[in-house]
């Protein structure tokens, strides 16, 4: 019975996440059961629960479900997150204006990590998240990498051995190739990509601490991998870190 219902917890979380990556379009059972590899039936009926709370309402397209309103509800109630927005918007802000490319703040959501707010820079470069509510698997990418480095050996191993299978749909990457990029995070005291999980893209992150302590949360900026290298990734991480002392203290 404790197995049946794990299950069906788990089934009821891919189908949020999937219906968030969706829109108000939403998405087709049919679609929808194919995404979280089950079967139409066993989704119809996480749906169904769902809908009851209002997490999930049809969209008036017979057969097409969304997020329902409860979510929102639930996502303006004051929160750690809330908190956490308010405190370092400015900070986002600032780094986009600074640094001339989109910034993110990135939180650590179970084995993922999560933006919770962004600020459109004045270029496109391709994300891994994309944007605020999208998520990546910890240890792809220099935010998810920098909150790794945030937590305890213990739980970066366990995470890491966790996700390992899902790391190959990105660029082929291998679990050694995190835990290189998590040591060189370590050392530095931030992280950088430059063209390893997508060829044309970089980024540049760097944990949040509060009090002296680190938190899993980390500030980050994406920019073409033509316009970094290790010297300008120093200088763009020096530039963060000095912009959230400035505007979080």
């Amino acid at each position: 019975m404790g197995q049946s219902s794990s299950s069906n917890v788990e089934r009821a979380c891919e189908v949020l996440m999937h219906l968030g990556q969706a829109g108000p379009m939403g998405v087709s059972l049919k679609d929808l059961a194919s995404a979280i590899g089950e079967a139409k039936s066993a989704t119809h009926r996480a749906l169904t629960a769902l809908a009851q709370h209002g997490f999930v309402e049809g969209t008036g397209r017979r057969g097409f479900y969304r997020l329902g309103p409860a979510i929102f509800g639930l996502s303006n109630r004051p929160s750690s997150i809330n908190e956490l927005v308010r405190q370092f918007r400015s900070a986002v802000v600032e780094i986009a204006a600074q640094v001339g490319y989109s910034s993110y703040l990135l939180v650590r959501a179970g084995f993922d990590a999560m933006c919770v707010d962004m600020q459109e820079g004045t270029a496109f470069v391709q994300t891994l998240t994309g944007g605020v509510g999208g998520r990546v698997p910890l240890g792809i990418g220099p935010g998810s990498i920098s909150i790794l480095a945030s937590l305890d050996e213990r739980t970066r191993a366990a995470i890491i051995a966790h996700n390992a299978p899902r790391y190959a749909r990105y660029n082929n990457t291998k679990e050694g190739d995190v835990l290189t990029r998590l040591d060189r995070g370590i050392t530095m005291g931030f992280s950088y990509d430059i063209g390893e999980t997508y060829a044309d893209a970089g980024g540049v992150a760097v944990g949040i601490r509060r009090n002296g302590m680190p938190l899993p949360a980390t500030l980050s900026i994406a920019i073409p991998s033509s316009q970094l290298d290790d010297s300008r990734a120093a200088e763009i991480a020096s530039e963060i870190r000095r912009i959230m002392e400035m505007h979080c203290r």
